[in-house]
């Protein structure tokens, strides 16, 4: 990847190995659990709609490889008697026809070390926090994939040193964490010939920083999270890089009248912008019986908004999902989602969730096959500017699995940031087969 050093995440595994023979040694080859399972997925996407820009086609079709190793030992001594699990899970995408999506990470690859009721982490690793459905506005450890989708669910994997501890206090059951990045990770962009790409193209290898260490700036951050009774709740603090990059124009398009005289210029090129900022936020899930009440909220301060100005300001996402079992007399469950989305950066935000009520379903067939569909609607309270979402699931046999998302942007506004995307409509079609 992009400005990437291949050798951290094994540099810090090296430093969490004991100077001796322990694990380096002869006990590597008598763990006492290995396993290598993997993923293979073919994935086509069909665009119905006639591109806006030059270079743009209707169809894509890539492959992609995910395979992931697991080695455990119990009771190192040298480690005094901490077990330890070592994880590998390497990604690769290779598209046919779109460069920027043909790409390598390293998702994970770290060592779990467990000292009684305290566990550390090495290496890189995908921390995910959130509750609800439309966005996960808490989850900032780990940076965006943005070549895999259009949902932000995909991410690179984040170097990290993390201390966990159990934390319990009368009813309250639960974890305490630290954080500490040593490494950015950027933010990939899809290209000038991608579909689902902004109106003006993203150079993601001219990125700027707003500070002195650049990528190498540490970040920081600390979570509490639990039980107590029927609320599942977590509280975080994070101080370093944005995870959401700014934009600002980093090339001109000179435009000329039919004698060929320039008479003005447009951007033609954008580069991401990364600062520090400061983020508190909570994230909770009640349950009531067959009611799921989750809410999100956070405070940032210092990032920079959709015009490039520095904004102290506030987010939310709270809502409700009820299940309806036995839909029919059969073995299917309804879930029924709604839930609203609030910015206070209002049109200036770097999402399109920012005055949005959310309607959805969450079906679940419960068959031996594991059926599952689920589908969302997004619609702006103010220009009714709407996100449709499909997504489903089915296994085929043991081995395969097969997986749809399809996506509609309709009524979109001439300013909002999905107006690019009005004609990339869109089915992504993935055939993924295990071992």
């Amino acid at each position: 990847m992009r400005r990437y050093p291949t050798f951290l995440p094994l540099a810090l595994c090296l430093a969490a190995m004991p100077a001796g023979p322990a694990i380096a040694g002869d006990e590597i080859f008598d763990a006492d659990f290995a396993e290598v399972t993997g993923e293979f997925g073919v994935e086509a996407i069909l665009f119905p709609e006639e591109p806006l820009y030059d270079g743009q086609r209707d169809q894509a079709l890539s492959f992609s490889l995910e395979p992931t190793a697991i080695v455990e030992w119990s009771g190192v001594e040298p480690l005094g008697g901490a077990d330890v699990v070592a994880t590998i899970r390497p990604f690769l995408r290779v598209d046919t026809q779109d460069n920027e999506r043909t790409h390598v990470d390293l998702r994970e690859a770290k060592l779990d070390l467990r000292f009684g009721d305290i566990d550390v982490t090495l290496g890189n690793d995908i921390v995910f926090w959130g509750k609800t459905e439309a966005d996960q506005i808490v989850d900032i450890v780990n940076q965006v994939d943005g070549v895999e989708g259009t949902d932000g669910e995909d991410k690179l994997g984040q170097p990290m040193i993390a201390v966990r501890r159990i934390v319990e206090a009368g009813e309250f059951s639960g974890q305490a964490s630290a954080f500490y990045f040593p490494y950015f990770r950027e933010r990939t962009f899809l290209g000038e010939e991608s579909r689902l790409r902004p109106g003006i193209v993203v150079n993601g290898d001219d990125a700027r920083y707003e500070t002195d260490a650049k990528e190498w700036t540490p970040s920081f951050a600390a979570r509490l999270a639990g039980f107590y009774g029927d609320i599942d709740a977590g509280v975080h603090v994070f101080h370093g890089l944005s995870r959401d990059p700014a934009f600002e124009v980093s090339r001109l398009r000179t435009i000329t009248n039919p004698m060929g005289v320039a008479v003005g210029a447009v951007p033609d090129e954008l580069r991401p912008v990364y600062g520090e900022i400061t983020q508190v936020g909570l994230d909770a899930q009640y349950t009531s019986g067959a009611t799921l009440w989750k809410a999100e909220a956070i405070g940032r301060a210092n990032q920079r908004n959709l015009a490039f100005e520095k904004e102290d300001y506030a987010a939310a996402i709270a809502g409700l999902e009820h299940t309806l079992y036995g839909i029919g007399g059969s073995n299917a469950d309804l879930g029924l989602i709604a839930e609203y989305a609030y910015d206070s950066r209002g049109r200036e935000a770097l999402t399109p969730f920012e005055n949005d009520a959310i309607l959805g379903a969450r079906l679940a067939l419960n068959d031996a096959q594991d059926t599952s569909a689920l589908f969302t609607a997004a619609v702006d309270t103010e220009s009714a500017e709407t996100l449709l979402r499909l997504e489903g699931e089915r296994r085929l046999g043991d081995s395969f699995k097969l997986s749809i998302v399809g996506q509609a942007f309709l009524n979109t506004e001439d300013t909002s940031l999905v107006h690019p995307l009005r004609d990339d409509h869109s089915l992504r079609i993935t055939l993924s087969a295990f071992w």
